[in-house]
């Protein structure tokens, strides 16, 4: 018997540490012999894969909340980064999520698929080993339906990880074979600005005559050997 129970042994029933002990007791017993762990919920998204998959801000977090829900857990806080990339970590609600880790502000971080953490194999097991495991803090794919309390699901991450990085790097080759198929075919991938010379008609770039003559004006300037500011200031005087 801990000196606890039997320091509570010695108090009258209707004392308030007595009942406290019981009520505590009771609450521990209602959930299967475990307190209530807190979980926090991370989801991302980036601007093409909202487009492409429908990996959207609104339907992870309603699944990740109904999850926890479902298994009885509270939710300390939703971190969100809509817009930005899993090829790294710098990402303002991740930087957050790492900072409540080590404060320790809950027991699990719950995310709706493995690549919503990252998609670079070498920053998920850097997150996963130096970040959460290392304060006690498990880590649950809700879609892959593994969490990192378990010997089998920490060797999952690895190769689950290597998986989420062959993924990144083939939408990084389709989208330069596109980018590279649409300037053979003279059609404009966008961007801030149209290309100095050109106009845009129907994603396809049509010479702009005006400007044209300008660039070419400047590449015979550059080629005589004049400079940078030479070249402004003998395109400004001749009213360009």
């Amino acid at each position: 018997m801990t000196k606890q129970k039997c320091f509570l042994k010695m108090l009258p029933a209707a004392h308030p540490a007595k009942q406290g002990y019981a009520a505590g007791c009771i609450f521990y017993t209602l959930f299967g012999g475990t307190l209530m762990k807190k979980a926090a919920i991370y989801v991302r998204v980036s601007t093409q894969e909202q487009a492409q998959e429908g990996f959207s801000i609104p339907e992870q977090t309603e699944r990740l909340t109904k999850y926890c829900e479902a298994h009885g857990w509270t939710i300390g806080n939703i971190y969100t980064d809509p817009g930005f990339s899993g090829a790294n970590t710098n990402r303002p609600a991740l930087k957050c999520l790492f900072k409540d880790c080590e404060r320790k502000r809950f027991d699990i971080v719950v995310v709706y698929k493995l690549d919503r953490l990252s998609r670079s194999q070498k920053d998920t097991l850097y997150i996963i080993e130096d970040v959460f495991l290392k304060n006690s803090i498990s880590f649950i794919s809700m879609n892959e339906n593994f969490d990192t309390g378990s010997p089998f699901g920490r060797a999952m991450i690895g190769i689950l990880s290597v998986f989420a990085q062959l993924e990144r790097e083939q939408i990084k080759e389709r989208m330069a074979m596109g980018r590279e198929g649409r300037a053979k075919q003279g059609k404009w991938h966008g961007g801030g600005n149209v290309p100095i010379g050109y106009t845009s008609v129907d994603g396809n770039l049509i010479p702009d005559e005006y400007e044209a003559m300008q660039v070419r004006k400047v590449f015979s300037l550059a080629l005589e050997g004049h400079s940078f500011m030479q070249i402004t200031r003998m395109m400004a005087a001749a009213g360009y």
